[in-house]
């Protein structure tokens, strides 16, 4: 996106935060607050995002009224993107909870009431690939609004991950909790890893006896302007596997007519059925290391990478599989990790950056809504 046309963007979104939208919240802000009432609202998709949905289900069995603000305002147009913020602020102004898994701008467009409890479960684990305020390619310079300054609370993945998030969200200390990450719950659920079995070996039954390895990578450039790295050297080892080995490829879903194969099945549900993960600098390597599997990371751009946007961490020394950055070594190094992982430096890894992660962090999440000496920035 043209400079020019990405500073008029973000001059917008600080003056809508700073106008229109609390203007919204205050004109409901009179109503009573309806303690019961938990907002899960994302401005990225039309539907609740899977970060959002063990949590969303756990809620409503505690009996509170669970309602999807959802919507995707890159196809929504100007006046639908308009109506649906002002319809979300004026419910967010009776709601006693929001939840949120996304960037989203019209939660921190007020002063919200005290006792609003405001949540972000980040859909993704771990502190890899730098995000928020730490790089401008997440919060423009031009933006003069806040992306974080309702947060009442930010799960993270384990202790290890809060400075990033508290760089990255700029929080104020004790704000990032390591609770664990709700969309890993179902890693440890045995019932839900059969289910994924049986539905991936019911819509592709050419599948079954093979050893699935899934490549998914991040995307690179900005939301309007996605596209993948490396995808044609991955697509040429098809036919340089074994026979017992099958490749799949799921691009990020912001680029643009990217490959989506085994569509029938989410993300989440190829994680759990995959054999071995290859990515590049997606987050999707901290959850898929809970199940001690191998991995490989394949990333050809990795200089510009480093140079452009950066990590929290050292990707060569604390990543617990091969880096590769080189297409004639590739093949080879697949075949070795497949083969042989060093599960020590895997078990390392998970005890450093998914600690907090073990099959419960939907219920402490949950409790955050019943607690009373909850804390908030309200």
């Amino acid at each position: 996106m043209p400079v020019r046309k990405s500073a008029v963007k973000q001059y917008i979104k600080t003056l809508l935060q700073s106008t229109l939208l609390p203007l919204c919240y205050d004109s409901a802000r009179r109503r009573h607050l309806n303690k019961k009432l938990i907002l899960f609202a994302d401005s990225n998709s039309d539907s609740l995002p899977e970060s959002m949905e063990s949590l969303k289900a756990e809620l409503a069995a505690r009996g509170f009224e669970c309602e999807e603000q959802c919507c995707d305002l890159s196809k929504a147009g100007m006046i639908g993107g308009l109506v649906y913020m002002c319809r979300f602020m004026r419910r967010y102004a009776e709601a006693g909870g929001v939840v949120v898994c996304n960037f989203f701008v019209p939660l921190h467009a007020c002063k919200k009431r005290r006792g609003t409890r405001t949540v972000q479960v980040w859909h993704s684990c771990g502190a890899f690939k730098k995000f928020g305020y730490s790089t401008p390619s997440d919060v423009s310079p031009h933006f003069k609004g806040s992306v974080s300054r309702n947060f009442d609370i930010v799960t993270v993945s384990s202790h290890e991950c809060i400075p990033a998030f508290e760089e990255a969200f700029r929080l104020k200390s004790g704000v990032a909790r390591a609770l664990g990450v709700p969309r890993t719950d179902v890693f440890f659920d045995r019932g839900y890893a059969e289910r994924c079995r049986e539905k991936l070996y019911s819509c592709y039954p050419g599948l079954r006896g093979k050893r699935l390895i899934l490549y998914l990578p991040t995307f690179r450039g900005d939301a309007s302007r996605a596209y993948s790295v490396g995808v044609a050297e991955i697509e040429a080892l098809r036919d340089k596997l074994p026979d017992d080995c099958a490749v799949a490829v799921r691009e990020h879903p912001r680029v643009k007519g990217g490959k989506v194969e085994l569509e029938k099945l989410t993300t989440n549900e190829l994680l759990i059925c995959a054999d071995m993960l290859i990515s590049d600098y997606s987050s999707a390597v901290f959850e898929f290391a809970l199940l001690m599997r191998p991995m490989l990371l394949w990333c050809p751009d990795l200089g510009e990478y480093l140079s452009e946007r950066d990590f929290y961490l050292d990707i060569q020394k604390d990543m617990p599989c091969p880096v590769v950055t080189d297409r004639t070594e590739l093949g080879q190094m697949i075949l070795r990790e497949l083969k042989a992982p060093d599960l020590t430096r895997y078990r390392a890894f998970n005890d450093k950056y998914m600690s907090a992660c073990d099959g419960n962090a939907t219920k402490r999440t949950a409790d955050l809504f019943n607690r009373k000496d909850f804390q908030h920035n309200g």
